[in-house]
């Protein structure tokens, strides 16, 4: 009977797909798995932010949950916001926390082989939908899971979550309208929605577009009640995610990174080196984001989509011969990809950057297979001509521009990765024409040919990438090994080291510096000196004082003669050692105030020594009870002059007591002769609540810190921290799950006749 099973599920078409795609995927990462002896890296934001918050958020959420408080995202921010983003709903992610947290370096180039063979698999099962023989269907998933968007995003891992389970949408939709399945549709909004509520977004967008390219009525009555259905399903769905879409929602909605819409005429046309830029890669293989060989040195999006070997040959041909939904939703995913106001719709005009992509990739591996299946000779080889017109034209019109310097700038990079990629794509698709319009099309050829230019592809990238590195492969290493021994002394100061592998490694409170997803409030603290930045915070040794007012004291060397060592630590390379330095701690009392208006007086470099000094209040969180306790200074007032190491010996002084911090808060105790307020380097968040004595008490927001006032004597300070929104959200979540499970009861008895 095992056997029996078994042998069914070989030769199931989704299962040779898994099979196919990790396979590929395997003899990818294998050499550098083997040369990194299990330990995997690869580039850029993969190192800085995608290993070290997977670890990251393994460590929030066994010390606070997904309610809790992570204090190794910059200067803190909610475990929900930081890492939802991310991986908070990615089954793969859960995987990993079934082993210790810093073994995910080991770990993640085979959840990475997963997660191809995963986007086979649930594109395989769309696919075949719509193939004569699953077969075809196979080699689509292939496509897919191996196509541009695929690579070029290798340095985004959480993307591939999206990647795996967009299909399931389609499929969901496709069954719903086939057979009134609304249990699956809504099961896989859920799913997609929890996955990654930021593509989620896009994937709605598109779903819409298919809807009405593939099922629209002319019924307008029909139409609608057909909408108010898929309406229902999709509120049903996304409401069972709410207790992360909630807390979500109102996170971003305050996160300067959501962009906007620029009017209707600026975000009708792009600059030349976009339009450029977009059309090399639509076709062109992808290359490495952090080094592009032509139009950009490097560009930090998903420009992606290159179909393995096919290029656009066969997409072309579908579009050329058929009238239908597929070719009608191609055309408007070609055409919206060089208007910004149809492409930035899909991220709702909030960094869209072509990570919409994916799905259009799976929509012309589709087109690619049905041409194969039903081929037309004379029709491939135009297309053929066209394509490979087209990018040797490209070719051509960038070295002109590149020579000229068109627009007084560079264009092209790295010449012979130019000509190479171009060279690869213009033999793929003779290839392809050749394959396509033989007297017996050879699918075992055709598939082996598609495997291979995908496993050359993938190794090619993730080489180039590896080489673009700002760090190299043992030093990157080093340092993971120095942050898993750190302990810190006194867990009222910080790690002052701005690489989000230390800090995350180490779960210690620290500067990374990295993230697009920190807490809003810590923008507005950087905005105090004119910094800003989407993802990148902001350097907190670059201005004085600014370090050792935010608690900064430990930090990691090579050289033990550097100053005061603490502790010395083994790694692959040299020693490193944990150092120390003057700071103050993260609470200490003030007396003193300068308002908003005067701190933007002084200059840049002398606004953190003002905050040594002072506490910074707007003038409309100035109360009377506030002016009567503490002193008002002035820029005029501030000692700019004064040692930022007497500002440092004044709080230690002025230290709170026995302060403790964990994934739900902080705690602390104070003592002082009079009424005293104090001041706490940790971002203010509508999720704090601080009780003295079990009475709770005001916060406020001073520059995105926060700020109580506490009473003469000894007293027990306590901040809890939970997530803002996460209740409403878990409420709306059961009522949806409750409403969800009664569709199920419903669909039971309908079917079996008893309604």
């Amino acid at each position: 009977m095992v056997a029996r099973r078994i042998k069914t599920l070989t030769e199931k078409d989704y299962f040779k797909s898994f099979i196919i795609c990790f396979i590929i995927a395997f003899l990818s990462f294998l050499p550098f798995v083997i040369k990194g002896e299990g330990f995997f890296v690869l580039s850029n934001d993969f190192n800085d932010q995608q290993i070290p918050f997977t670890i990251g958020l393994h460590n929030a959420l066994l010390d606070g949950g997904i309610s809790g408080y992570s204090w190794d995202i910059d200067l803190g921010t909610s475990t929900m916001d930081g890492f939802s983003f991310y991986e908070l709903g990615s089954p793969f992610f859960w995987i990993s926390m079934l082993f210790p947290a810093n073994a995910f370096p080991y770990l993640v180039a085979w959840l990475f082989m997963l997660k191809f063979a995963f986007a086979g698999v649930t594109s395989c099962i769309y696919l075949r939908r719509f193939v004569k023989d699953s077969k075809w269907a196979v080699l689509a998933s292939v496509l897919y899971a191996f196509s541009g968007y695929s690579l070029v995003n290798m340095v985004f891992y959480h993307f591939h979550d999206a990647i795996v389970f967009f299909p399931l949408l389609l499929i969901g939709l496709e069954r719903f309208k086939e057979k009134k399945d609304a249990k699956f549709f809504i099961f896989v909004i859920f799913l997609n929605c929890i996955v990654n509520y930021f593509f989620f977004v896009g994937e709605v967008v598109f779903l819409v577009i298919y809807y009405l390219c593939r099922f629209a009525s002319k019924d307008i009555k029909a139409l609608l009640l057909d909408v108010v259905h898929c309406v229902g399903c999709g509120l049903l769905g996304g409401g069972m995610a709410a207790f992360v879409f909630i807390p979500n929602i109102i996170f971003i909605s305050g996160n300067p990174r959501v962009g906007g819409f620029h009017g209707l005429l600026n975000m009708l046309t792009t600059v030349l080196s976009e339009y450029m830029y977009i059309l090399k890669t639509l076709l062109l293989p992808g290359e490495p984001i952090s080094t592009t060989s032509a139009v950009y040195a490097d560009h930090f999006a998903s420009h992606g989509f290159y179909i393995p070997m096919f290029g656009l040959v066969l997409g072309i041909v579908y579009t050329i011969k058929k009238r239908d939904w597929l070719s009608r939703i191609i055309i408007y995913c070609a055409v919206a990809s060089f208007i910004p106001l149809l492409s930035d719709l899909f991220y709702m005009y909030s960094a869209a950057q072509m990570r919409w992509w994916y799905m259009f990739a799976l929509m012309v591996a589709l087109a690619s297979v049905r041409m194969l299946e039903e081929p037309e000779v004379k029709a491939t080889r135009i297309a053929t001509g066209i394509y490979v017109g087209i990018v040797v034209v490209y070719v051509a019109v960038i070295k002109l521009l590149n020579h000229y310097s068109v627009n007084d700038r560079v264009w092209i990079y790295d010449s012979k990765r130019f000509y190479l990629i171009a060279a690869v794509a213009i033999v793929g698709a003779v290839l392809t024409c050749l394959f396509a319009t033989a007297e017996q099309v050879n699918y075992k050829k055709i598939l082996t040919s598609v495997s291979a230019f995908s496993l050359c592809l993938l190794f090619g990238i993730m080489v180039v990438y590896r080489s673009s590195s700002w760090i190299g492969v043992q030093s990157y290493r080093q340092r993971f090994e120095a942050a898993t021994q750190i302990e810190l002394p006194n867990n009222q100061y910080r790690l002052n080291d701005a690489m989000n592998l230390i800090s995350m490694a180490a779960h210690v409170a620290g500067f990374s510096n990295q993230s697009s997803t920190d807490t809003n409030s810590i923008r507005d603290f950087e905005s105090l000196f004119g910094y800003y930045s989407e993802v990148v915070g902001m350097p907190k040794n670059e201005i004085p004082g600014l370090a050792e007012l935010l608690a900064g004291k430990y930090y990691l060397s090579l050289d033990p003669a550097a100053g005061n060592v603490l502790a010395e630590y083994q790694t692959n390379l040299e020693p490193m050692y944990l150092m120390e330095r003057e700071a103050c701690p993260i609470g200490f009392a003030v007396d003193s105030y300068i308002l908003y208006d005067e701190l933007m007086e002084l200059e840049v470099n002398d606004r953190a020594v003002a905050l040594l000094d002072s506490v910074v209040l707007n003038q409309e969180d100035l109360s009377d009870e506030i002016s009567g306790n503490i002193a008002h200074t002035t820029s005029a007032d501030i000692a700019l002059d004064k040692p930022v190491s007497e500002y440092v010996a004044e709080h230690t002084a002025g230290a709170v007591l026995d302060f403790n911090k964990d994934g739900n808060g902080m705690t602390c105790r104070t003592n002082y002769d009079k009424d005293t307020y104090v001041y706490f380097t940790v971002p203010f968040d509508d999720g704090w609540t601080a009780k003295v004595d079990g009475e709770e008490t005001k916060i406020i927001s001073t520059g995105g810190m926060m700020l109580i006032k506490v009473p003469a004597g000894e007293h027990q300070v306590v901040f809890d921290y939970y997530t803002a929104g996460l209740k409403e959200g878990i409420i709306v979540s059961i009522i949806c799950w409750i409403a969800f499970v009664g569709v199920i009861i419903y669909s039971k008895r309908t079917k079996n006749g008893r309604i």
